[in-house]
């Protein structure tokens, strides 16, 4: 069974790097396997350039079951007198009146997430708080 590198090694010129994923670098760090031979002679290639491991980032998400219902009543028990915050979800939900009025269109699930996370961030914190107490 051939291994190729193709996946496990990329030059990247702009910045002058070499990335590599991390079972290759685990793997180049023992002497004398295909990897380590592999690393020498992109070395050699690239004297210059600098070795990154790459990581692969995960996107765990916390709150799966955040839905527009939860936020706003989340809001409601929260908002000021001035019922602001209410607000500014509702225009980004394009539901307030201006935003109804100018025809403007509801951002992205993503984004609202976003900001209401960091409108609130107790919520983030809690939840932070709650999976460290299930990993002690």
């Amino acid at each position: 069974m051939a291994t190729t590198f193709e996946n496990s090694v990329r030059i990247i010129r702009n910045s002058r790097t070499i990335e590599v994923s991390k079972s290759f670098d685990k793997a180049a760090s023992r002497f004398g396997t295909r990897e380590y031979k592999a690393m020498q002679q992109v070395r050699k290639d690239y004297p210059d350039f600098a070795i990154v491991v790459k990581t692969v980032r995960t996107k765990a998400d916390h709150f799966k079951g955040l839905t527009y219902d939860f936020m706003e009543k989340y809001i409601a028990s929260h908002d000021d007198d001035a019922k602001s915050i209410m607000k500014a979800f509702n225009d980004l939900r394009g539901k307030s009146d201006e935003a109804l009025l100018f025809g403007a269109e509801a951002l992205s699930y993503g984004e609202i997430r976003a900001w209401f996370f960091k409108t609130f961030p107790e919520i983030e914190a809690f939840q932070q708080r709650r999976e460290s107490a299930l990993a002690a």
